[in-house]
């Protein structure tokens, strides 16, 4: 399974969880890591159904989300960063993003 590095940096970033669902045609489970923050529940990465039990696809999920909550991710983010066009900015993205999520005035109502 792939990961992109922008869902590693969600997953690193904010509280997550795992959680797990059941194919209704195989009978198969799967998981999706899920970003969790106050009441809004937003999947970061999900998982095909392959899993035969649903104690094994929650295993599976949380073994990779701790696997990447592990990972020194630093380099990709900077790097990230300078491409958007350096912290005044990632910062500005970052406000917009969470007033978004939260519902609340973003930075850009004033302008």
């Amino acid at each position: 399974m792939g990961l992109s590095l922008l869902s590693a940096l969600q997953i690193q970033g904010n509280e997550t969880l795992v959680d797990t669902y059941q194919d209704k045609e195989s009978g198969k489970y799967g998981y999706a890591i899920i970003h969790n923050e106050d009441k809004y529940c937003r999947p970061i990465v999900s998982c095909n159904p392959a899993y035969d039990s649903r104690e094994d696809a929650l295993k599976a999920g949380t073994e990779l989300m701790g696997q990447v909550k592990k990972l020194d991710l630093s380099p990709q983010g900077k790097s990230l960063v300078d491409i958007i066009g350096g912290e005044e900015t990632a910062k500005t993205v970052e406000s917009i993003v969470q007033a978004s999520i939260k519902n609340i005035k973003s930075p850009l109502d004033n302008l």
